[in-house]
């Protein structure tokens, strides 16, 4: 149950919210204990006061059933009010703490995880254990604390009632719940995995729709995914089936708990140890404890499920960073020129990329690098922002990138990846990421020199036209037009392009170019650009070409 109590510390600042649901939950079950237990005591000793002729008052009996049943009904709708409000704290709290362990993985360590598996831990896996709380842990203390609670007054009427109750409600709240984990275990870890299979093969699915459709792979894939489905359902109809035991097997438990008790408070009727009207007030609220323990079952039923789902999240959190934050404390760099010295590097450990580089670019100064394909141009890149980690030597302003930290390396450098993001919204949101604080006057120029003011101007929405998902509604040019135009708002004294005219026609390239250069061009600007097109040759005061290491 370590995973249990690692949730409860990530959780730890609605613990609050946590005890208050189950407090209520509690307070709930004891106004519905009472309540059937007063009432079952008042009919009975009205039936014994009209029999006998004695006088009884019964407006402390009747005042205390209205007041209990009040309590039950506000305290239930309170209990839901404050466990549903701790739910979705703890889930939010969650995901942030879930985003915050992925952030360093990125991308290194993310990428040998399927798109939608990654996206099913983050969002359907995380919403999976708002049963953590709500189904089990909740239930369980509600249901431990109130039976104890109820067996002491039962104790305080009848002993022998007591007993018998005390048996039952063990065979009911531990006996058949252990049963029912034991028979959910396998179902239940399969469903999970199930599940998150099925996630990640749709989500592939649908993001290469266009490619099995060419293929003619379509009726393929929906047959995996068939068949991906029947498995799930079929664990969670033997989840049902066994949900369904469970419940038969509460419902017989207390009957034969109301039954037991019946016949031990008979006794004490018979023997004058329990007064007669006792008895239907024993009965009523020994059949109402059960409700107690009812939600117990259920709760061990969806505990394995709920352990997959929290195993999926915890492993792929406990990850290991590729690139661990660990700096120095030292001073910002003094200037911004960039030096690599005998750097080797890789994606895969078996396989080096780059081996014994050495590069130079002076502060203020721009250099281009050109080579083949898998020569590791891209790969300096994603060492410059510390995605990745690397042997030898990269300094800026002298300083070891890796005694700096990553936020202060990051705000430092702007970047144009090979494969830039969009995100689903419009335009000017994707630009202003590079900076939101930035008056119109510095948008337009950023527009310009990416040479996106025609083709905005032309858009009947402008800059609020929406880019779609992955930037799904632009070209690729446009795309990449659009994430420049947000590493130039960012004015950051070191700027790296990947590739910046890549998709892009040759008027078009020939103006982004010039721009560029009128831009960065007599400023104190750190520009490394990556590129085989020839016209990208003149941002650069050198060029350097790297071979593939074969």
């Amino acid at each position: 149950m370590s995973w249990i109590v690692r949730f409860l510390k990530i959780s730890r600042n609605q613990w609050p919210w946590m005890a208050a649901g189950i407090l209520l939950g509690v307070l709930v079950i004891i106004a519905n204990t009472l309540l059937m237990a007063v009432s079952g005591w008042f009919i009975a000793s009205m039936a014994v006061s009209g029999s006998s002729g004695a006088a009884f008052n019964y407006f402390f009996p009747s005042a205390a059933i209205r007041l209990l049943a009040i309590s039950r009904t506000v305290g239930r709708y309170a209990e839901r009010l404050v466990t549903h409000e701790a739910t979705f704290r703890i889930l939010a709290e969650l995901r942030v703490w879930l985003f915050k362990r992925f952030e360093p993985l990125a991308p290194a360590c993310l990428e040998r995880y399927a798109d939608g598996d990654v996206a099913g831990r983050l969002r359907a896996d995380v919403d999976a254990l708002e049963t953590l709380y709500l189904r089990i842990i909740a239930p369980l203390a509600v249901g431990t604390v109130s039976i104890v609670t109820g067996l002491v007054f039962l104790l305080c009427f009848s002993p022998p009632s007591a007993a018998v109750m005390l048996l039952f409600l063990l065979l009911a709240g531990i006996g058949l719940p252990l049963l029912v984990q034991r028979f959910s275990e396998q179902p239940g870890r399969r469903s999970a995995q199930l599940s998150a299979e099925l996630r990640s093969r749709v989500t592939e699915g649908l993001q290469g729709i266009e490619e099995l459709i060419l293929l003619g792979a379509v009726d393929r894939q929906a047959t995996a995914v068939d068949a991906l489905s029947a498995k799930l359902v079929a664990e969670q109809e033997r989840l049902g089936r066994i949900n369904g035991f469970s419940l038969g097997g509460m419902a017989l438990f207390a009957g034969c708990g109301v039954a037991a008790v019946l016949l031990s408070a008979s006794m004490g009727v018979a023997s004058h140890q329990i007064h007669p009207p006792n008895l239907v007030m024993l009965l009523l609220f020994s059949a109402a404890l059960f409700e107690a323990a009812g939600q117990m079952p259920t709760a061990l039923h969806l505990l394995p499920a709920a352990r997959e789902s929290a195993a999926r999240i915890f492993e792929l959190a406990d990850a290991p960073a590729p690139v661990p934050d660990t700096p120095v404390l030292s001073d910002m760099p003094a200037h911004n020129g960039i030096n690599f010295s005998n750097v080797s590097a890789s994606y895969l450990q078996c396989k080096p990329v780059l081996r014994n580089i050495s590069l130079t670019v002076p502060a203020g100064g721009s250099v281009v690098l050109t080579g083949p394909s898998g020569s590791g141009k891209s790969l300096i890149v994603e060492i410059m922002l510390r995605f990745r980690n690397y042997e030898g030597s990269i300094t800026v302003g002298g300083i070891e990138i890796r005694d700096l930290s990553k936020d202060a390396l990051i705000s430092m450098i702007a970047a144009v990846p090979q494969r830039p993001h969009l995100f689903n919204g419009t335009i000017r949101d994707n630009i202003l990421l590079g900076n939101a604080s930035v008056d119109e006057e510095q948008l337009q120029f950023a527009l310009r020199d990416s040479c996106l003011v025609s083709w905005v101007a032309g858009l009947p929405l402008g800059l609020d036209t929406q880019v779609g998902l992955n930037g799904s509604a632009v070209s690729g040019g446009e795309a990449r037009r659009i994430a420049l135009a947000r590493a130039l708002l960012k004015n950051a004294p070191i700027l790296l392009l990947d590739e910046p005219t890549e998709g892009l026609d040759g008027a078009t390239e020939r103006d982004v170019i010039s721009h560029l250069k009128r831009r960065v061009g007599g400023t104190a600007t750190t520009l490394l650009v990556i590129s085989h097109r020839p016209a990208c040759l003149e941002l650069g005061d050198s060029v350097v070409h790297l071979e593939r290491d074969l």
